[in-house]
């Protein structure tokens, strides 16, 4: 009985709860640089394989999302001129990429972002976020008001290649 006890806790723990550090927590976002790192709940939906172009699912556990249905494929690198989908996202992320996203930022901004950029990361433009720039890892977040090359880098240090579907 004590091991299906533990294991309980385990996955409540993995899992969260509704007011789990995916939804809006209340954190604020510091007035220039990047918030604390944050580690997400896992989307009860991230073993499922979606189309690339097909139908979006309808919700993640968080957004922009860290986990969940997604399409299966290696990370992209680079500067993107395009947002992906919410499944395209996933999908880079559970191959173990980053994906550094940003909204509302000069050129000249999105040029100092592009020093991060690697072979499993990208800098991408996405209409949604919460705020001017948020990266995204499996599981992890975190959200900047400005760029913070320091903070973003250290971020794609402790976290790319950390996935189930990485080789790293």
């Amino acid at each position: 009985m004590v091991p299906a006890l533990l294991l309980a806790a385990v996955l409540a723990g993995a899992c969260g709860d509704d007011d789990a550090a995916g939804d809006d927590d209340g954190t604020a976002l510091p007035a220039t640089g990047c918030g604390d790192e944050r580690q997400e709940r896992v989307d009860p939906g991230s073993a499922t394989h979606v189309l690339a172009g097909g139908d979006e699912p309808d919700s993640y556990a968080t957004d922009p999302p860290t986990s969940g249905p997604h399409v299966p494929g290696p990370p992209r690198s680079g500067v993107l001129d395009e947002p992906l989908t919410r499944p395209e996202q996933v999908g880079h992320l559970e191959a173990g990429g980053i994906l550094v996203q940003h909204d509302g930022l000069t050129d000249a901004e999105v040029d100092e972002l592009a020093a991060l950029t690697g072979e499993e990361v990208a800098v991408v433009p996405n209409p949604d976020l919460p705020a001017p720039i948020v990266a995204t890892a499996w599981l992890r977040t975190m959200r900047c008001s400005t760029p913070d090359l320091d903070a973003l880098d250290a971020f794609v240090v402790a976290n790319v290649g950390r996935a189930p579907g990485s080789d790293g």
